[in-house]
C-alpha cells in the first residue's frame, strides 16, 4: 500500500528536487559569471531557493514516510491511514508551491538555512495534523506500544510546536544563533538525526535488533539540555563552552557502529542507508576538526563549509530519505543512482574544499577553476534527478487526442514555467513590454491549463480537452479585445492567435475523433 502512495507521490517530489538541484546550478554558475538578475534567479533568490527546496522538498517528505513503512513491516497500515497520508503530502506540496513562488518574487530574509516567510511554518506545521492522525490510526492497532513507536508519535507533537517557535523572528533560536560559534545547535541537529537513524536501521534490520549503547546518547542529551540553559539564562557560550559540546558529536560514532552492527545492516542491505551513516561520520569528524579556533576563523563561512555542508546535506540527510525510497521502490532508487549521486556530491565537496583551501591560503592558486568544476557536478544532478523524473512522468501515446494533450502540457506548462522565471529577458528579447504585474498571473495561468493538459493524458481525455478548449477560446477574445483596443501590444496578438487556433483545433478536428 505504502509504495503504491510513493509511485503517486514521486512525480511531483522529483519535481521540487531536480528545482531544487537547477537553482544550486544557476547559482553555482552565476558565481563565475553568468548574470540573471534581470530573471526570478538572481544570485540570492537562486541561493535561497536551492537550500530551501533541500531542506524542506523532497528529502524530508520521503523521510517522513519511515514510521509507517515500519507501520507497514508490522501489519498495522491502514487505508484509512494513507488517507491522512495522502492528505499530509497535499498540504505540504501547497507550502512548497508557497515557498517557491514567495522565493522567486524575492520574499527572503537574507538568512542561511530558513530564508522563507516565517507565516509559511503555519502550513508546513498544518500538515503535521494529517501525519499524527495516520499516526494515530496506526498506534490504535497495538495491544501493547513498542519504545520506536513511542519515540515517532513524541518526534510528531512536539515538532510542529517546536517549528513555530524555533523559527520566529522575534525569539526562536535559529535566528539568534546565526553568527558567532554554534557548537551547541550542532550538538542539537546531530542529536535529532539519532532517533531517525535507530528507525531506519530497526527497518533494514536483518536480524532482531535491540539498541543497546544508550550512555553514547544520552551524554550528548543531556550536553544539549545544558547548553541551552546557559546560553538562555546564565550568559552567552564561551568559545571553550561552544567546544566542549561540539566535542560530545563523536559519541554517536561508536552508537551507530553498534546498532548496525547488532542490526545486520551492511551495504548490501541498503546502500542508502551506509553511505548516510558514513557521510554522517565524515561530517562529524571534519566538523570538529573545523571546530579548532585557529582553523575556524580562517575558513568560516568560506567554500570549505560550503562542501562540508554539501557533504552533510546531500549525502548524509539526503540519503536517510532515500534509504526508506530504496526500501518501498528499490527498482527506481537503485545502488546505480546511489553510487552515481554519491561520486558526483564528493567531487562537488572536494572542489569546493580545495577552493576552501586556496581562500584560507593554505594552498595557491585560483577558485575559478574548481567552482567550474562545481558546476559540471551539479549539471550532473540535474541530469541524474532528471532522468528519473522523465521516466517517472512518461507514458505511451495512442491517440490524437493524447498527442494534443501533451503538446499542450509543454506549450503551457513548460512554456509558462520558463516565463515566469526568465519572462523579463525573453520579451526584451522579442521586442515587447513587459511590466512584471499581471504577466506573472497569465504565466500562472498557463501552467495551470498545462497541468489540466497533463491530467488529459492520464483519463477522461475528451472531456479535459473539451474544457481546456473553451478556456483558450475565452482568453483569445479577452486578448484580441485588448489588443484591438489598444491597451496591450503585439504579445496579446500572439495570444490570441495561439490560443484560439489551439482550441478550435479540438473543436472542429479532433472533437469527434475516436
Amino acid at each position: 500500500m505504502l509504495k503504491k502512495l510513493l509511485h503517486a507521490e514521486l512525480p511531483l517530489g522529483l519535481f521540487w528536487l531536480t528545482l531544487g538541484l537547477l537553482a544550486g546550478l544557476v547559482y553555482s554558475l552565476e558565481m563565475i559569471g553568468l548574470d540573471a538578475n534581470a530573471t526570478l534567479l538572481s544570485p540570492e533568490r537562486a541561493r535561497s531557493l536551492h537550500i530551501s527546496q533541500m531542506l524542506y522538498g523532497f528529502f524530508p517528505l520521503i523521510l517522513s514516510l519511515l514510521p509507517f513503512a515500519l507501520f507497514e513491516q508490522e501489519g498495522v497500515l491502514s487505508e484509512k491511514g494513507l488517507s491522512h497520508l495522502r492528505r499530509y503530502f497535499a498540504v505540504w506540496n501547497l507550502f512548497l508551491l508557497f515557498m517557491t513562488m514567495s522565493i522567486l518574487f524575492g520574499n527572503i530574509r537574507g538568512l542561511p538555512f530558513y530564508d522563507f516567510p516565517y507565516q509559511l511554518n503555519f502550513i508546513l506545521a498544518g500538515s503535521g495534523i494529517f501525519y499524527l492522525l495516520a499516526l494515530v490510526d496506526a498506534l490504535r492497532r497495538y495491544e501493547k506500544r513498542p519504545l520506536w513507536v513511542n519515540i515517532s508519535l513524541a518526534a510528531v507533537v512536539v515538532a510542529p510546536l517546536l517549528l513555530l517557535v524555533l523559527m520566529n523572528p522575534q525569539y526562536g533560536q535559529v535566528e539568534q544563533t546565526l553568527v558567532g560559534p554554534h557548537g551547541d545547535n550542532t550538538l542539537g541537529m546531530s542529536f535529532a538525526l539519532i532517533p531517525i537513524y535507530y528507525l531506519l536501521i530497526k527497518l533494514n534490520a536483518t536480524r532482531p535488533f535491540v539498541p543497546a549503547g544508550k550512555g553514547l546518547w544520552i551524554i550528548p542529551l543531556g550536553g544539549y539540555i545544558v547548553s541551552l540553559a546557559i546560553r538562555n539564562f546564565v550568559h552567552p557560550l564561551s568559545y571553550t563552552e561552544e567546544w566542549i559540546f561540539q566535542y560530545l558529536t563523536l559519541l554517536y560514532l561508536p552508537l551507530l557502529w553498534i546498532w548496525l552492527r547488532d542490526a545486520g545492516v551492511s551495504f548490501k542491505t541498503n546502500p542508502y542507508l551506509i553511505l548516510s551513516i558514513l557521510a554522517f561520520a565524515l561530517v562529524d569528524v571534519e566538523g570538529n576538526i573545523l571546530f579548532i579556533p585557529e582553523i575556524r576563523e580562517l575558513i568560516h563561512r568560506n567554500d570549505l563549509v560550503v562542501g562540508h555542508a554539501h557533504i552533510a546535506m546531500g549525502l548524509g540527510v539526503a540519503f536517510m530519505g532515500l534509504s526508506v525510497a530504496h526500501r518501498l521502490a528499490g527498482e527506481i532508487f537503485n545502488r546505480f543512482f546511489a553510487i552515481g549521486w554519491s561520486v558526483l556530491i564528493l567531487l562537488m565537496a572536494l572542489s569546493l574544499s580545495v577552493a576552501g583551501s586556496i581562500e584560507a591560503r593554505w594552498v595557491g592558486g585560483s577558485v575559478e577553476p574548481f567552482w567550474l568544476l562545481r558546476s559540471i557536478m551539479g549539471a550532473g544532478l540535474v541530469v541524474l534527478a532528471g532522468t528519473v523524473l522523465v521516466r517517472r512522468l512518461y507514458r505511451p501515446l495512442r491517440t490524437p487526442l493524447e498527442w494534443y494533450h501533451l503538446n499542450g502540457f509543454l506549450s503551457d506548462a513548460a512554456g509558462g514555467a520558463l516565463l515566469l522565471v526568465f519572462g523579463g529577458v525573453i520579451f526584451n528579447l522579442l521586442g515587447f513590454h513587459f511590466s512584471g504585474t499581471y504577466e506573472y498571473v497569465v504565466f500562472a495561468f498557463m501552467i495551470g491549463t498545462g497541468i489540466l493538459h497533463w491530467n488529459g493524458m492520464d483519463g477522461d481525455a475528451d472531456r479535459l480537452a473539451g474544457i481546456s478548449a473553451t478556456l483558450r477560446l475565452v482568453v483569445s477574445a479577452t486578448f484580441a479585445s485588448l489588443y484591438l483596443a489598444g491597451i496591450l501590444d503585439g504579445i496579446a496578438l500572439l495570444v490570441s492567435l495561439y490560443d484560439g487556433a489551439y482550441g478550435l483545433l479540438y473543436w472542429l478536428v479532433l472533437r469527434d475523433r475516436k
